[in-house]
């Protein structure tokens, strides 16, 4: 589940960054983003097929073996509760307040932040580091030109979110996907 959801919003965020790029570059961005997201569908498919080979004896005991289901915990829900109330909090304040151009840097720090509720939901420090980098890819765009619209094509501030959003979800879950995929001496069926 996890690998499809990054699939979904690391494709969100690249196409995003792509339409701030000029012409050619915007579609070498989007392509790549295409191809690495049927890369993560792929690889979610073939782990949910894994899954449904894992013995299902403790399931039918009435036990999870896997615990509870992340997506249902106290801290997966109010993470995304903070995420869904504080993003369109702060593009109203700082639209308000005259700044539109720091709307998706703040937004991309958000989404950074609503990482740390889901490290004990998932009992995984890899959503500290994802939720970390996340931060610093907001916090850091700010130091670039926000020029949304401008002749050139060009959007650095937005290229940098879109794109290094992207990229922090998709090496995140990089060994997920690549465990999706039979080494040379694993066989498959």
């Amino acid at each position: 589940m996890v690998v499809l959801i990054t699939a979904f919003f690391g494709a969100l965020w690249g196409l995003m960054g792509a339409a701030a790029l000029p012409a050619t570059p915007s579609l070498v961005a989007a392509l790549l983003t295409v191809v690495v997201t049927t890369t993560f569908l792929l690889a979610a498919a073939r782990l949910l097929l894994l899954s449904r080979r894992l013995p299902r004896s403790s399931a039918s005991a009435g036990t999870n073996p896997f615990g509870t289901n992340p997506f249902r915990s106290r801290a997966y829900l109010l993470a995304v509760l903070f995420e869904v109330v504080a993003i369109p909090v702060a593009v109203v304040l700082l639209n308000r307040a005259g700044y539109p151009g720091a709307v998706g840097s703040a937004i991309v720090a958000i989404v950074g932040l609503h990482f740390f509720g889901l490290v004990p939901a998932f009992e995984s420090r890899r959503f500290a580091a994802v939720g970390g980098a996340m931060v610093l890819v907001g916090l850091l765009s700010l130091l670039l030109p926000s020029v949304a619209g401008g002749a050139s094509g060009l959007d650095p501030r937005g290229a940098a979110t879109g794109l290094g959003s992207a990229l922090v979800f998709w090496v995140g879950v990089l060994p997920l996907v690549i465990s999706a995929w039979p080494g040379p001496n694993v066989r498959s069926g």
